[in-house]
């Protein structure tokens, strides 16, 4: 998409404003970490670094297991990269540490199956609570070869 397109579209739906843009290079670092030094590492990035913008956690099922990113940043992005097996996925919370991940981390707890242990309120945020099928973006395991 041309940006002087966009611009001018939008110019077309809201002619009373000038619209101006710009381009922001990205800068961002994947680290992957082991689900036990999550809050070592997040206490680092905050004490050390001064890095204490929590701009979401996001997660997907990779199929083999389930992939939590926790997207920081401070004057670059800072992704932590979390891998949790498929059963039994843990993690401790943050909101100790970073009162703003209660929202994240329930979403992410209902949408992938993630349980964050020590949340202090894992109540439904946008399930129904009488919501029983898999959590919504879990892939259908695909059934080993020879069964039925």
């Amino acid at each position: 998409m041309e940006i002087e397109t966009l611009l001018a579209t939008l110019g077309e739906a809201c002619p009373d404003y000038a619209f101006e843009a710009r381009t922001i290079p990205v800068d961002e670092t994947v680290i992957e970490i082991p689900a036990a030094c999550l809050e070592d590492v997040v206490n680092v990035l905050r004490t050390t670094f001064s890095a204490y913008h929590l701009s979401t956690i996001t997660g997907q099922d990779r199929g083999t297991e389930l992939e939590l990113l926790y997207h920081f940043w401070h004057e670059r992005g800072i992704t932590l990269r979390v891998a949790l097996p498929r059963e039994g996925a843990r993690v401790r919370t943050l909101t100790e540490t970073i009162p703003g991940a209660d929202f994240y981390e329930r979403e992410v707890g209902e949408m992938l199956g993630v349980t964050f242990e020590g949340h202090p309120g894992p109540e439904h945020l946008l399930l129904p609570e009488d919501w029983e099928s898999e959590p919504p973006l879990r892939k259908a395991q695909q059934a080993e070869e020879g069964d039925p």
